[in-house]
């Protein structure tokens, strides 16, 4: 018998994504201060930040769709790079921002991660991982 956590009703579910492209947006087209330390461990803190919405972004497309076969992970984070894509053209546009390749390449990673990470938890909604049939297992 498996077991699985309760899943939020399906218009909730998309709400979730719908909360992170607007939280992504605001973040992305806001004048930028200085009340984020600049480096962490040496690295930039906006690769964090990059890296961690869109993941989140990522597992929230995942579960809004109950999706964690190829396909629904594919569709998931071919979503978020897209949308990270249009975010860096947009901010291209503002005078106090800048496109960035870098953080293209930043979220595409972070989607990745938020693929895994819902690939790995997904079973426990309820969600299947759907196997090729021509994949033969190890």
């Amino acid at each position: 018998m498996t077991r699985s956590l309760p899943v939020a009703p399906s218009p909730l579910r998309y709400a979730g994504v719908l909360a992170c492209l607007v939280v992504i947006l605001a973040a992305s087209v806001a004048e930028p201060g200085d009340g984020v330390p600049p480096t962490l461990f040496g690295v930039e803190t906006s690769v964090y930040l990059h890296a961690i919405a869109y993941a989140g972004l990522t597992g929230a497309i995942g579960y809004a769709r109950l999706a964690a076969d190829r396909r629904g992970l594919l569709v998931a984070g071919s979503l978020a790079v897209c949308y990270g894509v249009f975010i860096e053209l947009l901010q291209g546009t503002l005078s106090y921002r800048s496109l960035s390749t870098l953080d293209v390449l930043v979220n595409a990673s972070g989607t990745v991660v938020g693929a895994s990470l819902w690939w790995a938890v997904a079973p426990l909604f309820g969600a299947e991982r759907a196997v090729d049939a021509q994949t033969t297992p190890l």
